[in-house]
């Protein structure tokens, strides 16, 4: 019997930033059997990353279930911490990947579902499809964020420690015979929440540039100028409706006056 849940700290909210998505190669290619199986075109990656600069995710996550289509063997495949929580196959189709992700044990918190659409095809403009083409690699992915609401006080303490960072250090050596040194390196200062601005070396989206808070906000005005167009068709088409509607109405007065 799991031990009981501590205490929750009460007003928190602690969120955490995750990437869901796939990769996917023209058979053949390195790291897939060659020759390919039978009637198999494509190589592809399903995955459950974290941000590049973010925490790591076995602080709070410990498993990942990936419910794959019917058709292949051992369709429902369970990656442990420490990970990579991803897995790899062949196929020649598209189809929607269930994905359950589970909590640390001393979060309290129940497991969650997410799904992905697996994407084999390139995509997007005549030059990013062109690209994608060149190097023989498509890459489909999305941000997601879970949100903890008023945490256990155990899954606080690992959510807030420093530790979750170690993982970005690199080792550095001080010289014979010292003990090595382990720093972070590069221009970006490791943390929870996604960056201002995207770095233009950095890869990711696929067609797009790196997750960023600047990226986010271009992603949420593309929407809200969607859902304005949306609104707009819906009231012209109100309109229409009541214009014919009401010629309906004539037609008929007119049938009847007869």
């Amino acid at each position: 019997m799991p031990a009981a849940a501590s205490k929750r700290v009460k007003g928190t909210q602690i969120r955490r930033h995750f990437i869901i998505g796939n990769t996917a190669h023209k058979l053949p290619a390195p790291g897939f059997p060659d020759p390919p199986p039978d009637g198999h075109s494509k190589g592809w990656t399903v995955y459950v990353r974290p941000l590049p600069n973010g925490p790591d995710m076995t602080t709070w996550l410990k498993k990942v279930q990936f419910k794959l289509h019917h058709t292949y063997t051992d369709a429902s495949r369970t990656i442990e911490a420490p990970g990579p929580f991803e897995v790899s196959e062949t196929g020649y189709g598209e189809f929607g990947v269930e994905i359950r992700l589970y909590f640390a044990q001393e979060s309290g918190e129940k497991a969650i579902y997410r799904e992905h659409y697996l994407v084999l095809a390139a995509y997007g403009s005549e030059e990013q499809k062109a690209k994608q083409e060149r190097e023989n690699k498509v890459v489909a992915e999305r941000l997601e964020t879970v949100e903890f609401n008023e945490p256990t006080q155990d899954f606080y303490k690992s959510l807030t420690s420093e530790d979750q960072y170690n993982w970005l250090k690199v080792k550095k050596g001080r010289g014979k015979g010292k003990k090595p040194d382990y720093v972070f390196e590069g221009e970006v200062d490791p943390t929870a929440q996604l960056p201002e601005r995207a770095d233009a070396g950095q890869g990711g989206l696929g067609a797009g540039g790196a997750w960023s808070v600047q990226y986010e906000r271009q992603t949420v005005a593309q929407l809200m100028q969607c859902g304005s167009a949306l609104d707009q068709m819906i009231e012209e088409e109100k309109r229409n409706m009541e214009d014919r509607k009401r010629r309906l109405e004539e037609v008929g007065g007119a049938v009847a006056a007869k």
